[in-house]
C-alpha cells in the first residue's frame, strides 16, 4: 500500500495553528479543538511555586467535563471535502488532569485506551512504515493513494461501520520506499494496531485517515497480498507492570524531569511540550514510556525496539537513554544558536552604529556622498592634463555612466575601475629631455666600459633631437652574449636622457593579452605592460626596455611577437590600441631598447623594424679593466672590507679571467670576485674574534684556488707543435671565440678512396668537408703534380673535442689545408690559426664573429692568423690591443692561404696588414691634439 506516515510531531506546526490558514481543513480544526482544551500552561505550579498551577488544572479539569470527550467529533462537524492534510500526530487527550510534582498520581486512574469488552479483529489490513512505526497513544494522519486500498478497504470496510481496524508494521531495512510487499519477512514482527477514527477524502487520487495507536501486535502471517495486503494479528500485553516498583518509579520519574529539562532548552517547543507534559496519563508507565519515545528524533529502527520490548522496565531503561541523547542534542543545538544570536546581535549592533554615524555626519556637513567625491577626483586629475579629443569624449561619457548606476551594482566597479586606469595616464605628459652630449658621454663612460658602438648610437640620437628640437622615440635592439650588459646599457641610456625607465622581460611570453591587455568584458581584466609601464613612470616618454626578445614565446593564447609589430613600427604605434583602454595612446616618443642573444630566433617582420647594434665579448683587458674601475670596489665594499683589509693582485685578476672566466661577458667574473670577498670576510673575521685585531689579506695567483677551487679552463692549445695533417681553425661560440683544430690521418682498413668525418659535426660543416675533399682533390696535382694519394687513400677527419656540437661553414680553408698537409705529408707553418669559407673553385668567402676569433687566437698563443679578404674592414676596425702581436693575411682565394700556410720563414708573394699600434694612435692624437692647440692659439 502506497501510505506515507507522517514524523510524529504535531507540535513543529503550532504556528500553523495561530496563523488562521487553511481555515477548512479538517486536521487543523481538529488540533485547534483538542489544544482549547489543553492550552492552560501547568507547569508555572513548578516552575514559580506559587499554587496558581494547581488552581489552573482543577478549573481545566471542569472545563474538560463540560467538553466532548473526542476532539474527532469536533472535525466530524466542519469537514470539508477538500482540505489540506498536515501530517502530524496527535497525542491522545486524556480523562485526568495529572500534576508532576505529585507522584501519588501514579496510582489515580485505571482508564485504559479501550474498553476491556472491546474484542479486535484476527485479520487486518495491513499498512507497511518505510520511516518511523506509529507508538500505541498517539493520533496520526495517514495519507493513502493506492486506489485499491482506498476502494476495497476505506470505502467498502471504514464506510459501513465509520471506523475500522488497521496493522502498522516497519518494513524491513532492506526494502526500498513504496516497493510492494510480496513476503512476510520484508515486515517487522511487531506493529501498532490502530483504530481508523476518521476517513476525509482529499482529492479523486488520494485520502486522509486519521488513525489512533490502540495496542501492540504481532504479526502472526500474510493471508492476502493482493489487491489489499492483509494479515493474521496477535495482541501482545505489556509485561512487568508494577507501579509500585521502586525502579519503575525510578525511571518515571528521570524520563519526566529529562523531558522537562528537554522543554527548557528547545524554546521552540516550550509552550507545545510543556502543555502535553502535564496532560499525559504518566500514571500509566508503559504509556509514559511510549509517549516519550515518540518525543525522540532518533531513526526508525530504534524506535521500533523500543515498540519490540514488551517488559516495561526494559523499555523505561531504553527510553531513559534515548531522552538523555536527545537532552545533550538540545544542549548542543541551543549552544549553537546561542552563539549565531551573539554574533549577529554584534553585527546589527555595530551596523546601527555606523548608521547613526553617518547620519549624524551628514547633518553637521561632513559627510560627502561617496559618488560625488570619486566624480570629483577623477575630474580634477584630469585638469592639468593634454587629452586629446577622442580619449576625452570616452572619458565624458564613462563618467556620466557612473553617475548613473548605484555603488552596489556590478556595473559601477566596472566601470570605476576603467575610469581609475583612464584618468591615471599621463596624456600629454612629457619629461624634460637632457641634450647636452657632454654630459650624457660623461654618465655612459661612468657606468660603463668599452661598448664604444651602443655609446656613439645614443651620443648620436641625443645630436639629432638637440638640432631638432624635439626627440621622437626610437627602437634600438643590443645584440650580444650573456653577461656584457645589455640591460644595464638601458638604465643608462635613461640616466642620460633624463627619463624615466621600466623594463619587462618578454622571454617565455605567451599571452598576446600581456602586451595588448584584456579587454574589458573579462573577470578581472587589466591593460597590457605597456600602458601599466606608462602609469607607473607618470610619462609618456619614458625608456622602455624589452628584455630578451628573442625568447619570446607562441601559444593558443595569441602570438605575442605580432602585437609587438605596432608597438615597434614608428608609423603605428602613436596611436596604439590597447584592449582594455578601446581608445588610441601616442607611443611615438617612447624609446624602445630591445635585448638579444642571437637574431636567428627574432621574427624577421620584427627585426625588421629595429635598428641593430651588436654586442661583442670582452676581451681580457678589458675585463681587467672592468674588474679594476667597477666590479671589486663594488664587492668589497658589499662584502663590508675596505683596500686596507684584501687586494686582488694583477697576476691573480689574470689568472682568473684566463682560467676560470673566459666567458664573454664579466658576470660569471663578478660572481667570482663575490666569492672572494665573501671567504676573505670570514678568514679576516676569525682572526679578528681569535687575536682581536685585523690582518691585510693579499690574493696572488698562488692562493687563488683556496678561494675559487680549481681551475675550470686549461689551454686551448693541444699541439705544441702541430704534425703533417692537423690545422688550427677559428670557430665562434656563444661564449665567445675558440680555437678548432682539425686532425686528419688515413685509415688503413678502407678499401676505396673516401672521406670519413666524426666529432659531432653539423649538416652545414659535413657539406662543407664534402666540399673541401673535392677541391682538395683537384688543387694536389698543381702543387704537387706526381703525386695519388687521394685515388688510393681513405682519409679520417676528426674536429675535436667529440662531445661538442660544432656547425658552420667558416672551417672550410682549413679542412683543406688539413688534407693538402697530410697528402703531402708536410706541416703547416708553426702558431698559424685560419678561418673562412671555401667554394669549390677555391674563393674564400667572408665569416662572422672575426674579433672573437682573433682574440681566441692570441689567447692560444698565435702568432700567425689568415682570414677572408671580405673581412678586411672588420679587422681594420678593432682596437690595436686586439690584433697587437700577430700577424693577419687577408686571402681572396685558396692560393693565398697556401701561400702562408706552407711556408716556413718570410712568406713570399704576401704580406700581413699594416695596422695601426697602440703607441702610434697614441702619438696621434697628441699630435693632433697640439695642431688643434696652435690653431686656436693663432
Amino acid at each position: 500500500t502506497n501510505v506515507k506516515p507522517a514524523a510524529p510531531y504535531l507540535l513543529r506546526y503550532s504556528s500553523l495553528l495561530n496563523a488562521g490558514k487553511s481555515e477548512a481543513s479538517p486536521l487543523l480544526l481538529f488540533q485547534r479543538s483538542f489544544f482549547s482544551r489543553t492550552l492552560p500552561n501547568l507547569c508555572k505550579d513548578e516552575s514559580n511555586g506559587d499554587g496558581k498551577g494547581k488552581k489552573e488544572n482543577e478549573e481545566s479539569a471542569k472545563k474538560d467535563e463540560e467538553m466532548p470527550d473526542d476532539g474527532v467529533e469536533d472535525v466530524a462537524s466542519q469537514t470539508g471535502e477538500q482540505s489540506s492534510v498536515v501530517t502530524r500526530p496527535v497525542i491522545r487527550r486524556p480523562s485526568t488532569s495529572i500534576s508532576l510534582t505529585n507522584p501519588s498520581t501514579f496510582q489515580q486512574s485505571e482508564k485504559r485506551i479501550i474498553s476491556p469488552d472491546e474484542v479486535f479483529p484476527d485479520e487486518v489490513p495491513i499498512i507497511p512504515l518505510y520511516r518511523r512505526p506509529l507508538m500505541p497513544g498517539l493520533i496520526t494522519p495517514f495519507t493513502v493513494r493506492d486506489q485499491d486500498f482506498i476502494q476495497q478497504v476505506v470505502k467498502k470496510e471504514f464506510s459501513r461501520s465509520g471506523e475500522g481496524y488497521v496493522g502498522l508494521f516497519l518494513v524491513d531495512q532492506d526494502v526500498r520506499e513504496g516497493e510492494k510487499i510480496t513476503n512476510a519477512t520484508q515486515l517487522r514482527s511487531v506493529g501498532c494496531l490502530g483504530r481508523v477514527t476518521r476517513t476525509v477524502p482529499v482529492n479523486a487520487d488520494s485520502t486522509v485517515l486519521l488513525i489512533s495507536g490502540v495496542q501492540r501486535i504481532s504479526l502472526h502471517d500474510i493471508v492476502q497480498y493482493d489487491p489489499v495486503l492483509r494479515g493474521s494479528i496477535e495482541e501482545l500485553a505489556n509485561k512487568n507492570v508494577n507501579v509500585q516498583d521502586t525502579m519503575i518509579k525510578a525511571y518515571t520519574m528521570q524520563i519526566v524531569s529529562t523531558i522537562k529539562e528537554i522543554v527548557k532548552l528547545n524554546p521552540f517547543f516550550k509552550e507545545q511540550l510543556q502543555t502535553f507534559l502535564d496532560q499525559v496519563d504518566i500514571h500509566n508507565p508503559a504509556e509514559l514510556a511510549d509517549f516519550a519515545a515518540a518525543l525522540t528524533t532518533v531513526p526508525g529502527t530504534e524506535l521500533q525496539e523500543i515498540l519490540e520490548t514488551l517488559d516495561v522496565e526494559s523499555r523505561l531503561t531504553k527510553v531513559a537513554k534515548l531522552l538523555e541523547v536527545e537532552l545533550e542534542t538540545s544542549r548542543v543545538q541551543m549552544k549553537i544558536q546561542k552563539e549565531m544570536e551573539e554574533k549577529v546581535s554584534k553585527a546589527q549592533r555595530q551596523h546601527f552604529l555606523k548608521e547613526q554615524l553617518k547620519a549624524i555626519k551628514k547633518e553637521l556637513g561632513l559627510e560627502v556622498d561617496e559618488k560625488e567625491n570619486l566624480l570629483e577626483k577623477f575630474r580634477s586629475r584630469l585638469e592639468k592634463k593634454d587629452i586629446p579629443k577622442e580619449a576625452n569624449k570616452v572619458i565624458e561619457g564613462e563618467l556620466s555612466k557612473l553617475q548613473m548606476l548605484e555603488p552596489s551594482s556590478s556595473e559601477y566597479n566596472v566601470t570605476r575601475n576603467y575610469l581609475e586606469w583612464l584618468t591615471q595616464l599621463p596624456w600629454g605628459i612629457y619629461h624634460k629631455d637632457n641634450l647636452n652630449l657632454t654630459h650624457a658621454s660623461k654618465i655612459l663612460e661612468k657606468e660603463h666600459y668599452g661598448l664604444e658602438d651602443v655609446k656613439r648610437g645614443i651620443l648620436e640620437f641625443i645630436a639629432v633631437g638637440k638640432l631638432t628640437g624635439s626627440v621622437q622615440g626610437k627602437i634600438l635592439c643590443l645584440v650580444g652574449p650573456p653577461g656584457v650588459g645589455k640591460t644595464s646599457i638601458g638604465k643608462s641610456i635613461a640616466h642620460a636622457l633624463n627619463r624615466k625607465f621600466f623594463r619587462f622581460s618578454v622571454g617565455g611570453m605567451t599571452d598576446i593579452a600581456e602586451i595588448k591587455g584584456h579587454r574589458r568584458t573579462y573577470v578581472g581584466a587589466m591593460p597590457g605592460k605597456l600602458i601599466q609601464c606608462l602609469k607607473t613612470t607618470e610619462t609618456s616618454n619614458p625608456v622602455v626596455l624589452l628584455d630578451e626578445i628573442d625568447k619570446i614565446g607562441k601559444g593558443y593564447q595569441g602570438d605575442p611577437s605580432s602585437a609587438l609589430l605596432e608597438v615597434l613600427d614608428p608609423e603605428q604605434n602613436h596611436n596604439f590600441l590597447d584592449h582594455y583602454l578601446d581608445t588610441p595612446y601616442d607611443l611615438s616618443h617612447v624609446l624602445f631598447v630591445c635585448t638579444a642573444n642571437t637574431l636567428d630566433t627574432i621574427p624577421r617582420p620584427l627585426l625588421d623594424r629595429m635598428e641593430v647594434i651588436q654586442l661583442s665579448g670582452y676581451v681580457a683587458d678589458e675585463k681587467m679593466s672592468i674588474a679594476k674601475r667597477y666590479l671589486i670596489p663594488e664587492e668589497r665594499k658589499k662584502a663590508g672590507l675596505t683596500a686596507q683589509d684584501v687586494a686582488i693582485k694583477e697576476n691573480a685578476l689574470k689568472v682568473l679571467i684566463g682560467q676560470y672566466c673566459r666567458e664573454p661577458g664579466v658576470r660569471n667574473l663578478k660572481h667570482h670576485i663575490e666569492k672572494i670577498f665573501r671567504k676573505a670576510a670570514f678568514k679576516i673575521a676569525s682572526v679578528e674574534e681569535e687575536h682581536g685585531e685585523r690582518s691585510k689579506l693579499d690574493i696572488v695567483h698562488s692562493n687563488l684556488p683556496d678561494f675559487v677551487g680549481k681551475p675550470v679552463f686549461t689551454s686551448d692549445k693541444i699541439y705544441e707543435k702541430t704534425p703533417p695533417g692537423v690545422v688550427t681553425g677559428l670557430a665562434y661560440t656563444p661564449m665567445g671565440g675558440t680555437t678548432l683544430y682539425v686532425e686528419t690521418v688515413t685509415d688503413p682498413t678502407g678499401h676505396k678512396s673516401d672521406i670519413n668525418v666524426t666529432g659531432q659535426l653539423g649538416d652545414v660543416m659535413r657539406e662543407s668537408s664534402r666540399i673541401a675533399y673535392i677541391f682538395a682533390k683537384h688543387y694536389l696535382p698543381r702543387v704537387v703534380p706526381e703525386s695519388r694519394f687521394f685515388e688510393t687513400s681513405n682519409i679520417h677527419v676528426h674536429v675535436p673535442e667529440g662531445a661538442t656540437p660544432k656547425d658552420g661553414p667558416s672551417a672550410g680553408c682549413t679542412l683543406v689545408t688539413a688534407l693538402l698537409s697530410l697528402a703531402m705529408n708536410q706541416p703547416v707553418r708553426q702558431k698559424l690559426a685560419m678561418t673562412g669559407e671555401i667554394t669549390l673553385t677555391g674563393l674564400v668567402l667572408p665569416i662572422g664573429g672575426v674579433k672573437e676569433k682573433i682574440l681566441a687566437a692570441k689567447r692560444s698563443g698565435m702568432k700567425t692568423v689568415i682570414v677572408p679578404e671580405g673581412n678586411r674592414k672588420d679587422v681594420e676596425e678593432l682596437k690595436p690591443y686586439v690584433y697587437e702581436g700577430l700577424d693577419i693575411y687577408t686571402a681572396k682565394s685558396y692560393d693565398d692561404v697556401y701561400r702562408v700556410a706552407f711556408s716556413q720563414g718570410v712568406v713570399v708573394g704576401a704580406s700581413p696588414l699594416s695596422l695601426p699600434t697602440t703607441k702610434e694612435l697614441k702619438e696621434a692624437a697628441k699630435q693632433s691634439e697640439a695642431e688643434a692647440s696652435s690653431e686656436e692659439t693663432s
